[in-house]
Formats: structure tokens, C-alpha cells, sequence
């Protein structure tokens, strides 16, 4: 229905993207691009369950049919006022029929209908969404409302950042939301998904049988709402729940026996037992700015920002230049103009749709002296994606040359491409794209990422930006567009305010691609510099600010 997880050590641990986990679960919510599969799996369903009816309806006429047939048989027999007369035949009929025809009838009634479909169903559940998936939306859905500062009731009712949609929640999605956060111990969240659940069952308009059937009930909600009420500890709002609760639904033993229960609890309750911690937000918001909407105000430096065509980074530019809006001078970081055509963006999504598998990240550990990769599958990163080499097709091969024209630097020494497409409430936390920290970047020849390109390859209708913190940058998706800044300075070290967030998507789907260049094999295109004022003397972007 809806359209619709650090401090600077801890955030450089980090986003490093190497390698695809061999993840057998669809993770359904990390990506829009199974979403037809789904609503395929679902027609199949439908038709399978509409099979089914029509095998109940068959089987129910041909009961009814039975019934009639008995009935006349017994009025016949009943007619008969004297047993004394029935013939042999007759009453070796009733002991047969009483014997050997109900005993049929009741093999008829045991008998699943059309157990094949039963069992085709079974093997449906294999691919349909899990326990996981469930959580993975809920999450998403949880992160994008505390990104955006959204409230639970205009989320419900479709009223998201401002934009006003078709898609509303259901009372059982807004119970499934709270149920959600009351496992993390969020109470203040998750009271107001129980209130919003509430609004939402009142909406006026007839309840449908399926509505009733499938739920929750309005009592139910009443009686999580005391649950929660209580924890917060609000015991007068928690009875002032449960007594709602009850007006509801007046016999039912297990609300009746919990507000008598709490009643009793509220005499030896004190006022001062400490309220259970919910999860400190903080962190929350270093991981998902809540700038993210690009309207924050705050202290930034517009001095020498400018737009220019780019045609000094390769003799190609001199016909052909490229339109190039630098965003910051320190760090250095450009929007990068058209550096995708149409063709080559329906391309690369087309190329990687089913290869992509949920995003893995690595994190750099020591283990018997050596260091080594670890790689998971983290809540931090919820998106599916899949690595290309630069000759994976036609677009790669024009992405790169391309990239290299624009940037001056040496694309041989990259990362392949990594084709990245985020779901539902999509985010990457902000993190660093570097993997050694700078005591350690030039030991032992390790390679690190010295710069990092975003290629748009969509419009988001809206959020999915690309926002830097320590800049206060917030850059949305525009197709076409290409992202690029600097990971490194001049001397080799990590620029701080780079690190970057990958906001939360609202609606939409976010296509990217990511290139990653390494800093090995850039010695004289982009080399250490004892002042940034040298760099007019590059070869590489920097010099257009010169």
C-alpha cells in the first residue's frame, strides 16, 4: 500500500564497497527493482486462490446437491407410517446408506480442496517476503520520519514532507509500525503510531469484511496503546487506554484481567521508578543529518563558487566542454554537468537489474597481525547493487572516458563501476568512502580512494539527496548529473568534511552509479603538493578554480 539504520573514528569504519555478499534473501525493501516481482507473485496467487473458489463452489453445489437428493430420499421414507411393510430392499438400503454414504460424505468433507494449489501455495511462501523484509520497511519507514521530522499521523495519511499522495496506511500497517518500535523501546514513536492507527480506523466509509477479518481491531489498538502508556509511565492515560479498550469490547477476559491488573499495580507503583530508556537519538542524527531536506540554515562559505565549462582537463573539452558548478573549493568537490545520455542511463539500469543483490559493506580489521576485509550485509546501507568492469557494456566505456575527460585523472586506476539502486526509504549513513586512517595510509603500498563520483542515473520526485555535514551540501538527484569530489587532500591525508550521507528516499526509486579512483596511479596527475595554491600546476579538475 505505501509507496513508502559516531563519532568521526566510528563513522570511517566504514563504507568501503567491495565485493557482492551471496545473500540468498531477496530483501525485497532494499530495492524497487523486485517490486514487479512481487506484484507478479501476487496475480499468481490471485489466480491460483481464484481456482480455489471455484473448487469450493463446485464442491459446495455438489453438497447441496446430496443434501437435496437425502431430503426427498427421507420424505419418501417417512411416508411410510409402518415399518411392518418396507420390503428387504428397502431397509438393506437405509443400513447401506447410513453405513457406507455418510461414511463418504465424510471422507468428502476431509478432503482438502484441489491440493495441488495447497501445495503450490506452500512453495510460493519460499519467495515471498520474510520476517526480514517486514523489518527492513519498517526500519526504512522509522529512519525517513526522524530524518525529515515527519509526524506518524501525516505519514498514515499520506501527507509525506509536505506532499500530499494517494497512498494511505492501513490501521494493521500502523500497528505493525508501533509494534515495530516498541521492540527498540521507542514508547514516545510508537504511542503515536498507535493514535495514528486509531484516526486512521475512524476514517469514515464502510468497513469492509476483509478490513474486519484481517484487523486489528479497534479494542486491540486501545490495549497496545495501555502497554505502551505504561512503560512511558502514564498510568492515568494507560487506564484512561484500557477503559477504552474495554468500552469496545466488553467481554473480553484477557483486557478485563490487564486493567485489573494495573489498577492493582497503581497502588504500590511509584512515581519516581525511573522511565525504561529508549535509544538515544543523537547518534541518530549524526547518522542521518537532519539536513537532509536541503533547507537548513547555517554558516557556509559562497566565496569563489562560481560555474564554469570546463575544456582544459582534456584536449577533447576544447570542442566539447563540460558544464561544471563547483560546490566547494576545501574540499574540493564539483557537480559535474550531462555526463550521462538517456540511452546510457536506460542502459546501465536495464545491464544490472537482475544481477543486483543486497549492498555489502567492508570494514578493515586486524586479525593475526595482517589486515583484512570484513564484509556484511549492514542496516547502515539498505540498497542492492552490483559491481561492472569499465567494458561491461557500451555506457561503461563512455562513462570512463568521459569521467577521465572531465577530471584529468588516470581511470585505469579505479574501482569498477558499482551500479546502486536504493528502495524503500532508502539511506547509506554518513560515512567515509576511505578505508586506512592517515597514521596508517602510507605503509605497506595499501590503496585507498583518493576521489569518488556519483553518477545520477534518475530523477527522485522526492529526498534520496547526497549530503555532506561538515558543509552543510545538500545535493539532490538530477539525472545525468555527475557528483565528484576529493577524498584526499593535497598532502594525502582525509579531508574530515567529506564525510557524506546518503539521505533517506520518500518516494521514488534512486538510481546511482559509483566510481571510486584510486589514489595509487594518480603520482603524476595529481601528485602531493606543499600548498593548494600549486594546483594550478595539475593536470587534473583542480586547476579550474585557478
Amino acid at each position: 500500500m505505501p509507496i513508502f539504520k559516531l563519532l568521526f573514528g566510528v563513522i570511517s569504519c566504514v563504507s568501503l564497497s567491495m565485493g557482492q555478499v551471496e545473500d540468498k534473501q531477496p530483501r525485497f525493501a532494499r530495492s524497487v527493482v523486485n517490486m514487479d516481482d512481487l506484484l507478479n507473485m501476487e496475480d499468481d496467487l490471485l489466480s491460483n486462490l481464484e481456482g480455489f473458489t471455484e473448487k469450493l463452489s463446485q464442491k459446495a453445489k455438489t453438497i447441496r446437491w446430496g443434501i437435496q437428493q437425502m431430503k426427498e430420499q427421507l420424505e419418501k421414507n417417512k411416508m411410510e407410517k409402518s415399518f411392518e411393510s418396507w420390503d428387504l430392499l428397502r431397509s438393506y438400503s437405509i443400513i447401506r446408506h447410513m453405513q457406507a454414504d455418510w461414511l463418504m460424505w465424510k471422507q468428502y468433507l476431509e478432503t482438502p480442496v484441489i491440493l495441488d494449489r495447497l501445495n503450490y501455495n506452500e512453495s510460493e511462501k519460499l519467495k515471498m517476503p520474510k520476517d526480514l523484509d517486514l523489518l527492513d520497511a519498517a526500519e526504512a519507514i522509522r529512519r525517513m520520519q526522524a530524518t525529515y521530522r515527519m509526524l506518524s499521523n501525516d505519514i498514515a495519511n499520506g501527507f509525506l514532507h509536505g506532499v500530499q499522495y494517494d497512498s494511505t496506511l492501513a490501521p494493521n500497517d500502523c500497528l505493525a509500525m508501533a509494534q515495530h518500535l516498541m521492540n527498540q523501546s521507542r514508547w514516545t514513536i510508537a504511542e503515536q503510531w498507535i493514535l495514528a492507527g486509531i484516526e486512521v480506523q475512524d476514517r469514515k466509509g464502510p468497513r469492509t469484511e476483509m478490513m474486519l477479518l484481517r484487523g486489528p481491531s479497534k479494542s486491540e489498538l486501545y490495549r497496545t496503546l495501555g502497554k505502551v502508556r505504561i512503560e512511558r509511565r502514564n498510568a492515568g492515560g494507560a487506564l484512561q487506554a484500557y477503559r477504552a479498550a474495554l468500552k469496545q469490547s466488553p467481554h473480553d477476559p484477557e483486557i478485563f484481567q490487564e486493567y485489573q491488573n494495573l489498577k492493582r499495580r497503581l497502588l504500590t507503583l511509584s512515581s519516581s521508578e525511573p522511565i525504561r530508556e529508549e535509544p538515544v537519538d543523537d547518534i541518530d542524527e549524526m547518522e542521518l543529518p537532519p539536513c537532509c531536506s536541503g533547507c537548513c540554515e547555517g554558516p557556509r562559505k559562497l566565496k569563489r563558487l562560481y560555474c564554469v565549462y570546463n575544456g582544459v582537463t582534456a584536449p577533447f573539452l576544447r570542442l566539447a566542454p563540460i558544464k561544471t558548478e563547483i560546490l566547494s573549493i576545501d574540499p574540493f568537490i564539483v557537480l559535474l554537468h550531462e555526463m550521462v545520455s538517456v540511452e546510457e542511463g536506460a542502459l546501465l539500469r536495464t545491464f544490472s537489474k537482475n544481477m543486483i543483490s543486497p549492498s555489502e559493506t567492508a570494514e578493515l580489521s586486524a586479525s593475526e597481525g595482517k589486515s583484512i576485509f570484513e564484509f556484511e550485509v549492514g542496516s547502515f546501507r539498505t540498497s542492492k547493487s552490483v559491481w561492472l568492469d569499465n567494458d561491461a557494456n557500451e555506457a561503461t566505456l563512455k562513462l570512463t572516458q568521459r569521467l577521465g575527460d572531465a577530471t584529468g585523472l588516470d581511470i585505469k586506476h579505479s574501482e569498477p563501476f558499482q551500479v546502486i539502486n536504493y528502495g524503500i526509504g532508502g539511506i547509506f549513513e554518513s560515512h567515509f568512502d576511505t578505508s586506512l586512517q592517515d597514521e596508517n595510509r602510507f605503509l605497506n603500498g595499501y590503496i585507498d580512494r583518493l576521489a569518488t563520483t556519483l553518477f545520477y542515473l534518475n530523477d527522485v520526485p522526492q529526498g534520496g539527496a547526497t549530503h555532506f555535514p561538515g558543509l552543510n551540501i545538500t545535493v539532490f538527484p538530477k539525472f545525468g548529473t555527475a557528483l565528484f569530489w576529493y577524498n584526499l587532500d593535497t598532502k594525502g591525508l582525509l579531508r574530515v568534511r567529506t564525510m557524506h550521507t546518503g539521505c533517506p528516499v520518500i518516494v521514488g526509486s534512486k538510481w546511482v552509479v559509483s566510481k571510486w579512483i584510486d589514489d595509487k596511479g594518480q603520482e603524476f596527475r595529481r601528485p602531493c603538493l606543499r600548498s593548494r595554491l600549486d594546483s594550478k600546476y595539475l593536470p587534473s579538475i583542480e586547476k579550474i578554480i585557478i
